[in-house]
């Protein structure tokens, strides 16, 4: 089932983040406890997770980009349910919600680790976004256009 996420499940998204078999080597794994130890959200942020069972299997964010297109900001899928559709499904969810938002494309700055799901997913590439802060490193960027 997938829902809006409440403030009250932020300690199970950090876990997901912080156990998340995209950030193994030692400067991703850094760099995401850095980020979780100061990421918040509202009641009202584009922040959806997939639930079964009363575990998080997944969740996305969605913010602002300007104009017409929304940035996928977070996109996590717990490690057990790789390769179950929870991805599929949660990504399907992230571009319903930005169409609803008034959105006609999604721009994703990607772990180099994921770039290629989403690529399956219909994104194309459109250049690289450079290192910033805690991210050493280059990432591929992509755009999905929402027709």
């Amino acid at each position: 089932m997938i829902r809006r996420a409440r403030p009250a499940d932020r300690a199970a998204l950090v876990a997901l983040m912080t156990e998340s078999n995209g950030y193994e080597a030692p400067a991703a794994r850094a760099m995401i406890a850095a980020f979780v130890a100061r990421w918040t959200f509202g009641e009202s942020d584009e922040v959806w997770l997939d639930e079964a069972d009363g575990a998080v299997m997944g969740f996305h964010q969605l913010i602002p980009h300007g104009g017409a297109v929304r940035e996928l900001d977070l996109f996590f899928t717990a490690n057990a349910a790789q390769g179950r559709g929870v991805g599929r499904r949660l990504f399907g969810h992230m571009a319903q919600r930005a169409r609803a938002l008034g959105a006609t494309a999604v721009i994703i700055s990607s772990n180099p680790e994921a770039a290629n799901f989403y690529r399956r997913m219909g994104a194309v590439d459109v250049g690289v976004s450079p290192p910033v802060d805690e991210i050493t490193w280059e990432r591929p960027k992509l755009r999905l256009e929402l027709a």
